[in-house]
């Protein structure tokens, strides 16, 4: 190639998949260097695919945060796992994001014979590697998953795999999985423009935060009956004033949720007007309102107004 001939344009799409609470959200967040998703360290907390794009020079990389799977224990778990596995399909690499920190769950069992019989090129990211690494136990349990595969059938060959440790609290491992990513993306052009960091609709991204506060608060007492959805954002010359309803599906939790003498709702909105002032560098006044909708998991139409479905 002449010197003076530009390296051609990469271009990829890089699925983020794993078991709920190995860190996916915060993963991304510390590859591109901002918080394009919400993270907690409540299970569910990302419930629907959130996109955040790397731009550099001649290069792309378009991260698609999924929901972690989780033993299905209702309607909304179900769908959520669904939505996530489906999402590999088409992707230029998988990372398959594992907490280092712990032995192997069947959640993680279950991704590696998934991700085995696809064709995608699998990064297996050992992450919270500050907190423990037990990349045998995981190495043993691919190597297990393929043995599996193989005795069904003898002529299987899996995708090409590749192990990462990783933290994303630290930025320990990071520069080397973003080398081989870059090295993975196909030519192509952008696939979305060059400036852009997220293509996440900002009322859907807020009421992520909001709803992570109350998470936060109230997991215990509620820990998957919750949802938020922002009906109203203006934007004012000083400030931002949103106005989202918080749902429930029982008359019992709206009391929970309000607090006495209003005072757990009041802490949540100062919380999420906090963390919404320091993200998008301007205040934010919020104004939250409990609504009781039985079955709201069930409801397609408001499964639809909240993001967890987009068709």
């Amino acid at each position: 190639m002449n010197e003076s001939t530009p390296p051609p344009f990469r271009a990829g799409i890089a699925a983020i998949v794993g078991r709920a609470n190995t860190g996916k959200s915060s993963l991304l967040n510390a590859l591109l260097g901002e918080p394009v998703s919400v993270v907690s360290p409540v299970a569910q907390t990302t419930r629907r695919p959130v996109r955040g794009i790397l731009n550099e020079d001649a290069l792309q990389i378009v991260f698609l945060d999924t929901p972690g799977i989780r033993q299905a224990s209702h309607a909304l778990s179900s769908m959520l796992n669904r939505t996530a596995r489906g999402l590999v399909t088409g992707s230029d690499a998988v990372l398959l994001l594992l907490d280092a920190s712990l032995h192997p769950q069947d959640e993680d069992r279950g991704w590696m014979q998934k991700l085995a019989l696809e064709n995608e090129p699998v990064f297996a990211v050992l992450n919270k590697t500050d907190l423990g690494l037990r990349r045998r136990a995981y190495e043993d349990a691919w190597a297990d998953t393929l043995s599996k595969l193989r005795s069904r059938d003898p002529a299987f060959t899996p995708p090409p795999l590749h192990w990462f440790e990783t933290s994303a609290a630290t930025g320990q491992g990071l520069p080397e999985l973003l080398d081989a990513l870059r090295a993975a993306m196909p030519e192509s052009p952008p696939l979305f423009p060059p400036d852009m960091l997220t293509d996440d609709p900002r009322p859907f991204f807020i009421a992520d935060v909001i709803r992570a506060r109350i998470n936060a608060r109230l997991t215990k007492e509620l820990p998957h009956a919750i949802a938020v959805a922002v009906d109203h954002i203006e934007d004012a010359d000083d400030r931002v004033n949103v106005s989202a309803t918080i749902y429930v599906e029982k008359n019992s939790q709206r009391p929970i949720v309000i607090g006495k003498q209003a005072k757990m709702i009041r802490d949540i909105r100062h919380a999420a007007q906090k963390d919404l002032a320091a993200i998008y560098d301007k205040p934010h006044t919020l104004e939250l309102w409990v609504k009781v909708e039985p079955n709201w998991s069930r409801n397609y139409w408001l499964l639809k107004k909240l993001g967890y479905v987009s068709a």
